[in-house]
């Protein structure tokens, strides 16, 4: 079996799991920061073309080294997850690179939760075929049964 055949498809295109995180500079304000964040979220949805599953912010943090050209410490973290076929990823790039509110950003494939999808796919195609496969058999038995009770005994039996 070939595992691409177990990719969630939607128009003949496969939908692959990614991820995308971001850090916005912690300098502006907060009002600006959420319409970065939803700036992102429609892009992903209308260029990407893409079906965005969790956005998770997980707020100021502290970076984990000082970034050489804007001397910044921390920054505001955000991840969404979404699922799109992965032709179009580049107009997401784009916008990180023309935007001046993202420091940094990383595009993620996730490939350990599809494998996990496809594992309980199968699993749930074996468990479906298994129980086709013992109403089959036990369909198969009623059907002996009946037909055995109908059914004239081979060998004539005398009364006395």
């Amino acid at each position: 079996m070939r595992p691409y055949l177990f990719y969630m498809t939607v128009g003949g295109k496969n939908l692959r799991i990614y991820e995308v995180m971001f850090i916005t500079d912690p300098r502006i304000p907060e009002e600006s920061r959420e319409a970065a964040v939803e700036k992102v979220k429609k892009v992903i949805e209308t260029r990407v073309a893409a079906n965005i599953e969790k956005v998770d912010r997980w707020g100021i943090r502290k970076l984990a080294y000082k970034l050489p050209k804007t001397k910044l410490t921390e920054g505001d973290y955000t991840v969404i997850q979404f699922r799109c076929d992965g032709s179009n990823l580049g107009e997401l790039n784009n916008l990180f690179t023309v935007t001046p509110e993202f420091v940094r950003k990383q595009i993620v494939r996730r490939t350990d939760i599809e494998k996990i999808e496809r594992k309980e796919m199968l699993k749930a195609r074996l468990e479906k075929a298994v129980d086709v496969e013992e109403s089959v058999n036990e369909t198969l038995s009623v059907d002996k049964i009946e037909n055995s009770e109908k059914a004239e005994p081979e060998f004539e039996v005398e009364e006395k």
